[in-house]
């Protein structure tokens, strides 16, 4: 369901009220704390963004997956690749931006609203980020609860400006939540405590491909590795009736040539752990077209290494964790100039 103009108002209001606050003079993007939805109790964490004066934003990372996406981003080695990451990262965004960066569909919302903006990075802008899928306009459950993050962000960074312990009610793996309780008409917010979790293993059901892995065991293997990696496409894709969404390549290069094995384009549909538990599925496939067994596979993630794992040890070859895919990487700058130019 789309918002109604009123909504919209409500979250004009209350973002123009953060950016004359300015929290982002005293808080940095990890300084997070958690806000639980009032309506379907899910919990989003929230992160100011703006303390180095790149980009002024308010995210709410939603759900656990959300916050240990964030952490994982914040960890990792910046690269020409790092945009993709944030792309992945399930949130619901606030942020001012340029006039030339709003969509028709925000101008005319801020020209019913009677609202003027002027001057860079000044400029209401709200999305919806879900992985795989293109940054989007938010839905009516997406407003409401931007909005009520945004109230709490109010509240909670005028407090942490004087007493910056507030955000940390314990130890590095607890933050301060924001409830609410309703009695009778009255509602109010309270602050608790989140205690975060160590995170589970990824849960994710493997397409076994059985005709190819008995064509597999048939094939003497070679004494050579194979690089392979799974990245987002630049280019999105626009079906009738859906929302764009990201392209993914699985590539395989011998890298003794650098040479490409095999590369396909996958769906992040209808979501990125159905997508990942295709991949054992299609590099499977690959070897059996090109009559190729490798000695082992390199990979440069963990997710990657749990994937293959089990197909390495049907059909006889391992599998193994390396830093850097330089054929890769090389073969990832390209395609996404070759992208660049179409």
């Amino acid at each position: 369901m789309n918002p109604r103009i009123e909504d919209w108002k409500k979250l004009y209001n209350v973002l123009v009220e953060i950016k004359d606050i300015a929290p982002w003079d005293w808080l940095d993007e990890h300084d997070l704390f958690a806000v639980q939805n009032p309506k379907t109790k899910e919990i989003g964490f929230v992160s100011v963004m703006g303390a180095i004066g790149e980009h002024y934003a308010i995210s709410v990372y939603l759900g656990e997956q959300g916050f240990y996406r964030f952490w994982d981003f914040q960890h990792s080695e910046p690269d020409m690749f790092s945009y993709q990451k944030l792309l992945e990262i399930p949130q619901i965004q606030a942020s001012f931006e340029d006039h030339d960066i709003l969509d028709s569909r925000d101008l005319d919302i801020i020209k019913k609203l009677s609202l003027t903006f002027k001057g860079k990075q000044s400029w209401p802008m709200f999305r919806s980020y879900k992985p795989g899928l293109v940054p989007w306009f938010l839905d009516l459950s997406e407003t409401q609860f931007l909005q009520c993050a945004l109230e709490q962000t109010k509240d909670v960074c005028l407090r942490a400006k004087n007493d910056h312990s507030l955000l940390r009610p314990g130890d590095d793996e607890t933050f301060l939540l924001r409830k609410m309780v309703k009695k009778g008409k009255k509602i109010s917010w309270y602050d608790s405590s989140l205690k975060v979790m160590p995170r589970a293993p990824y849960q994710i059901e493997i397409s076994i491909n059985e005709f190819a892995i008995k064509k597999l065991r048939n094939i003497v293997p070679r004494k050579m590795p194979i690089e392979l990696d799974v990245f987002m496409s630049p280019a999105p894709v626009k079906e009738k009736g859906m929302r764009p969404y990201y392209p993914y390549v699985l590539m395989l290069i011998n890298p003794s040539n650098g040479v490409i094995v095999g590369h396909q384009l996958l769906k992040p549909l209808p979501s990125m752990e159905s997508m990942w538990g295709k991949i054992s599925f299609h590099v499977a496939e690959f070897m059996v077209r090109r009559q190729l067994l490798p000695e082992k596979i390199l990979v440069n993630s963990d997710l990657l290494f749990q994937l293959l794992s089990p197909l390495g040890d049907d059909v006889g070859f391992s599998v193994e964790i390396v830093k850097n895919l330089p054929n890769i990487t090389q073969a990832r700058v390209s395609y996404m100039e070759f992208i660049e130019r179409k």
